[in-house]
């Protein structure tokens, strides 16, 4: 269900148990110009997961940050120069109101959940600081995350790729419609965290600690082998 102020529906959600298999969640994916520095967001959705009914209640944005879009990222998402500059929204008040949802999510006890979330949470705190919203980028620092991807690595311990699409393969868990849409891939994050949390309910809430703990081991790891085989190495800390 799209709701017209994520922000209203946040207030009416009550303060959540500390609790990974039963709290509610919320769901954030981004679309962008491109990967590297200096690139904006395009496309966002925020959604809201109930734990109880299983109901979504989502918020999606279209934005034009005024931003040339990569090729390569448009061949991925399938947005086009003219199509934002004619339909995205205001940058401005489009990431202000993602960092207060998510924000007034994590008054609640509400973590934010994100594959990879390390890309999206840099992308909207840049984007933040562009519009002179330093204050909210730095408030964004330090918040409660659920990465399915760390998570992934840690339990699956499969091989392979370790796309979106990859994970969800191997949990059993069907996608609700075509991957790089950010509402797609945000409720398919979302999902691949509620089947995690449910198989290994030992796991803890807040769960940053566990999370860069699973994500140096793998660092190292992969380390050990890119060294092994020159491939690039990645940094040991997981910067969230």
């Amino acid at each position: 269900m799209v709701v017209m102020d994520i922000l209203e529906e946040l207030a009416k959600v009550p303060k959540q148990p500390e609790n990974l298999a039963s709290c509610d969640l919320l769901g954030f994916d981004t679309e962008t110009t491109g990967l590297g520095e200096g690139n904006s967001i395009i496309s966002a959705s925020l959604v809201l997961r109930d734990r109880k009914s299983g109901e979504d209640k989502v918020f999606n944005f279209l934005l034009n940050p005024h931003v040339p879009i990569d090729p390569g990222a448009a061949a991925v998402n399938g947005f086009t120069q003219e199509f934002v500059e004619k339909n995205g929204g205001d940058q401005k008040k489009g990431v202000e109101k993602m960092a207060q949802a998510i924000l007034l999510a994590q008054q609640k006890g509400i973590p934010l959940v994100a594959y990879n979330a390390k890309f999206d949470i840099a992308m909207l705190q840049s984007d933040l600081r562009k519009v002179g919203r330093g204050d909210l980028a730095e408030k964004l620092s330090g918040i409660s995350v659920l990465d399915p991807l760390v998570f992934d690595r840690e339990l699956s311990r499969r091989p392979g790729k370790r796309k979106l699409e990859n994970a969800m393969e191997w949990w059993g868990i069907c996608p609700r419609g075509d991957y790089h849409d950010a509402q797609v891939d945000t409720q398919a994050a979302v999902d691949l965290m509620c089947a995690i949390s449910s198989r290994h309910p030992e796991l803890p809430l807040p769960a940053m600690d566990w999370q860069r703990e699973a994500y140096k081991r793998w660092a190292e790891g992969w380390n050990k082998w890119a060294q092994e085989k020159g491939a690039r190495k990645v940094e040991e800390e997981w910067g969230l």
